[in-house]
């Protein structure tokens, strides 16, 4: 009995649209930390860096294409004589706006912190 109602659960998530989709788009992890440009070694700024362009990329590489390909997803899985297909296709896309402004606006903080971090870090290395 309980081996049915697992498989039917499993079988109802699968069946689901948009489901499969959802769970692609996994949002990157930021790097936890920038190291502070006067006080750090060049070691750490080039880690830090590493780190911030694997992030970048993930990002904008993988994050937001598959942000656009789970939009057109489920936008295409709607049934055009819904009566409620526009509110549901604008649904979908302010969805998927605010994800999409919600990463770059993290990635840009970051930029932004690194780069002051950087400047600091040359200026220190000037003294």
């Amino acid at each position: 009995m309980m081996k049915h109602l697992i498989h039917a659960s499993l079988a109802a998530l699968l069946l689901a649209p948009g489901v499969a989709a959802h769970a692609a788009c996994v949002y990157p992890q930021a790097p936890k930390a920038i190291p502070n440009g006067v006080a750090a070694t060049k070691e750490q700024m080039l880690e830090a860096q590493v780190a911030i362009k694997q992030y970048s990329s993930a990002v904008q590489e993988t994050y937001l294409p598959c942000l656009e390909a789970e939009k057109n997803e489920s936008i295409a899985a709607l049934d055009n004589m819904d009566p409620e297909y526009t509110a549901k296709m604008a649904n979908i896309e302010t969805v998927h706006a605010k994800k999409h402004n919600a990463a770059l606006d993290e990635l840009t903080a970051l930029a932004d912190r690194w780069s002051q971090e950087l400047k600091a870090y040359s200026a220190a290395q000037k003294k």
